[in-house]
């Protein structure tokens, strides 16, 4: 017999992207707002995770953000906010793995990304999970990949890190057929002929998943 218990109604309401049954489960117990889930991460964090910003949204008048959630939410003022008031925290890690500058990227949240940057956020930080990347490549994997990426490497991003399977930035672009940044970091160094611990290249990556033209780029040049 399990001793696991069922799923608390907020989580269900955001893994459905249902707001109206999020606005309910808040109304009969408000607590769940600001409750961790099982993990650690906020429920804030996880409806972002799932892709529904718009229960983001209703979580965050529960409470302030945190600096992983304001990151997140690209809010630079209260990312600002928060460093100021603990200036440690620029180079903390959310209970998932991940510091500020990794979920601003990844989210996509260019105005909180500047304002981690400015204030001093190490754009070299791995994160503390299989994944063992740095924020380029969260950038590069996230919602603006093609816009962000270029953006991380004139900011003083290394573009040679080899993260967790021995992904790196060249792979993680081609994935995704980003064929001009998959161009830009060859010209920045990145290794072609560099394969994942599963023996792929950046070439096959950009095939298996039908960018015939980055895959062409990657192998001519």
């Amino acid at each position: 017999m399990s001793n696991l218990s069922p799923p608390r109604p907020l989580l269900l309401a955001i893994q459905n992207r249902d707001l109206a049954a999020a606005r309910a489960a808040l109304e009969r117990d408000a607590s769940q707002a600001t409750e961790a889930i099982p993990g650690g991460i906020s429920p804030l964090l996880f409806a972002l995770y799932n892709g529904a910003k718009d229960i983001a949204e209703l979580l965050r008048g529960f409470a302030e953000p945190n600096v992983f959630e304001a990151a997140a939410l690209d809010d630079g003022r209260r990312v600002a906010a928060c460093l100021l008031a603990d200036p440690a925290l620029i180079g903390s890690y959310s209970p998932d793995g991940w510091t500020p500058l990794h979920l601003a990227a990844f989210f996509g949240a260019r105005n909180s990304l500047l304002v981690l940057v400015g204030m001093g956020a190490p754009l070299e930080a791995v994160s503390q999970n299989p994944m063992q990347n740095t924020p380029l490549h969260a950038g590069i994997a996230g919602a603006a990949g093609e816009q962000l990426a270029p953006l991380l490497m004139a900011l003083g991003s290394d573009p040679h890190h080899v993260g967790g399977s021995g992904v790196t930035a060249l792979h993680l672009a081609a994935s995704r057929g980003f064929e001009a940044l998959s161009r830009l970091l060859l010209a920045r160094g990145a290794d072609r002929g560099a394969k994942t611990e599963d023996g792929k290249l950046a070439a096959d990556l950009a095939r298996e998943r039908g960018h015939l033209a980055t895959a062409a780029a990657l192998e001519l040049g």
